[in-house]
């Protein structure tokens, strides 16, 4: 059984404050994503690619098709489909560790292993050392290590990523992309990883999917092995990059 799925799912938007004109966001899409993948959602601006993050999550509703989490229908959000935004999504007023541990608010898990999880969490993504830290004294990459943290205490079966590392300049996204692919490759967990660039999806993924412009539809995949070189330098990567390319959309002016 699937960790996840869209069957032919289609999501239309009213595109005005009469409700008079629809906007198709995505149009009959059919997406099955597994257990332990690293999945990139590739496209240009507004082909549905967040759109499809948000149906996963249950922040959405499909306006006809179904999505499903392990066989059952996504109801909304839940704990088992975390999030990470592009914005950090932190509370300033509390530090680190306690950033992580409000994510498991409310849960029955008892103060002791609350504690542990919070501190593994944030060795994980090398923050361990931060844990006492505001916010504030950080920076845009480490705020997002501590997103991805929260989402580690919570344990979170699928981890959904929309665009986190965008905002960052090229050398902390590159480490980010690394250290996340690393992340991925010591714990298993299910990644939807939304990005623009081909690069960072070919650095990070273990399947590639490819959105057409709006309304988006699903216009290729490629499965990329484990052992091929990921860095651009190497022809293998250069190769996928140019056959990537060459079924994207021309961009809209």
């Amino acid at each position: 059984m699937p960790l996840l799925e869209l069957r032919d799912v289609t999501r239309a938007f009213f595109a005005d404050r009469a409700r008079s004109k629809l906007m198709v966001a995505l149009d009959n899409v059919s997406l099955v994503i597994e257990e332990g993948e690293f999945v990139s959602l590739l496209g240009p601006s507004g082909c549905g690619k967040t759109v499809t993050l948000n149906l996963l999550a249950g922040f959405l509703e499909p306006t006809t098709g179904q999505v499903l989490f392990r066989g059952e229908e996504v109801r909304g959000p839940s704990p088992e489909r975390g999030v990470v935004f592009q914005d950090y999504s932190l509370f300033p007023w509390l530090s680190v560790g306690e950033n992580v541990a409000y994510a498991l608010k409310g849960s029955k898990v008892p103060k002791a292993e609350r504690d542990q999880r919070v501190h593994n969490a944030l060795q994980q993504v090398g923050l361990d050392d931060m844990e006492d830290r505001r916010p504030n004294l950080l920076s845009g990459g480490m705020k997002q290590r501590v997103a991805i943290a929260r989402l580690l205490a919570m344990d979170s079966a699928a981890m959904l990523m929309d665009e986190p590392f965008s905002a960052l300049d090229e050398q902390t996204r590159t480490a980010l992309d690394d250290s996340l692919r690393n992340l991925w490759s010591q714990q298993g967990k299910t990644i939807v990883f939304v990005t623009h660039s081909i690069a960072e999806a070919i650095a990070i993924s273990s399947r590639i999917v490819l959105y057409s412009s709006s309304p988006g539809r699903i216009v290729r995949e490629w499965q990329l092995p484990n052992d091929m070189p990921r860095d651009l330098d190497y022809p293998e990567a250069r190769a996928l990059r140019d056959e990537i390319r060459a079924h994207m959309d021309p961009p809209r002016l």
